[in-house]
């Protein structure tokens, strides 16, 4: 798929779409990156001290970039992981579908947004446009726009994405964690079917240091990214969010998290499917079903992120 194709869209929808992918429930007027103009939507904000693409930033020194390894980093798509169990030590007491509700009474279980969002560690965390991420709400809810925070890709731009100076310092940061979707729209159509898109995401730590801050680049490729999924908000337990988003997360056991103080988020798309493929079925040429849709044509991508964590964190 040629990189032009990931391109900016403008685009005024006027209808409760309940896809919860790129609808509008209501604008308000004064809040940002909340417009029925989609390009608005965008976040792509650095703090200017932790921007790697700022000759000006404070970054003092560089790390090599780390490529994820699913075993060594113990790297999860989902709290159902095997690896999810050995970076969460609470792991048999969350339920993961539920944010705004609560879980019922005979379930036993927290909801585990909610119980690792970063704003239940300090206030701090409660103020500015990036709050939505550290508000415990995993999923849209309906509330889309107010819900998340859109990434743009970045495989025309590399300064896509966003850079965050959290409030705050933590030195015991255990397991780094993201609860996102993927959409995909055209220029004349903004309600394509679900499908599935190969990312490539990037993941910057930063830590204080004396004289500024040390980046910590990380990447991994993440394949069959539910796209245009929907939400299922609508009857308990809500199971088909276990299908609609993915929770991303990593240990944190093999990297330095010494004066953690700000993270940064940017990703590339790959190629986008009409079917959650294997990659031998994706490398193999027979298989002409699992093959790269809108090839030819013109669409629009985001990722839409909804939680960032560092679960059960001390903050100073």
């Amino acid at each position: 798929m040629k990189l032009s194709r990931f391109k900016l869209l403008l685009i005024a929808p006027s209808i409760l779409i309940t896809a919860c992918g790129y609808g509008l429930k209501e604008t308000y007027n004064g809040i940002p990156y909340n417009s029925t103009n989609f390009l608005e939507n965008y976040y792509n904000v650095w703090n200017d001290g932790i921007n790697p693409n700022l000759e000006k930033n404070k970054i003092t020194a560089k790390k090599d970039e780390v490529a994820l390894d699913e075993e060594t980093n113990n790297v999860f798509l989902s709290l159902n992981d095997n690896n999810f169990h050995k970076v969460e030590p609470l792991w048999a007491s969350y339920a993961y579908t539920y944010d705004k509700d609560s879980v019922p009474e005979n379930k036993d279980l927290k909801a585990y947004g909610p119980d690792v969002k970063l704003s239940k560690y300090s206030d701090s965390f409660k103020y500015g446009v990036t709050s939505k991420l550290f508000d415990g709400q995993m999923f849209c809810n309906g509330d889309f726009q107010q819900a998340r925070t859109q990434l743009e890709p970045n495989n025309k731009d590399q300064k896509k994405g966003m850079g965050v100076l959290l409030p705050k310092e933590s030195n015991d940061a255990s397991y780094f964690m993201t609860n996102f979707k993927g959409s995909v729209v055209k220029k004349d159509d903004q309600n394509l079917p679900t499908c599935y898109s190969d990312i490539s995401l990037h993941i910057g730590l930063y830590l204080k240091n004396d004289t500024g801050y040390t980046y910590q680049p990380i990447t991994y490729k993440i394949s069959n990214v539910p796209t245009n999924s929907g939400d299922d908000h609508f009857l308990e337990p809500y199971a088909g969010r276990w299908e609609m988003y993915i929770c991303f997360g990593f240990s944190l056991e093999k990297f330095d998290t010494n004066r953690l103080c700000g993270f940064s988020m940017q990703y590339s798309v790959d190629n986008i499917y009409n079917g959650k493929y294997s990659q031998e079925e994706k490398d193999d040429p027979e298989n002409t079903k699992a093959k790269p849709i809108y090839v030819d044509e013109e669409v629009y991508h985001a990722l839409m992120v909804y939680e960032v964590s560092f679960p059960h964190t001390t903050w100073h």
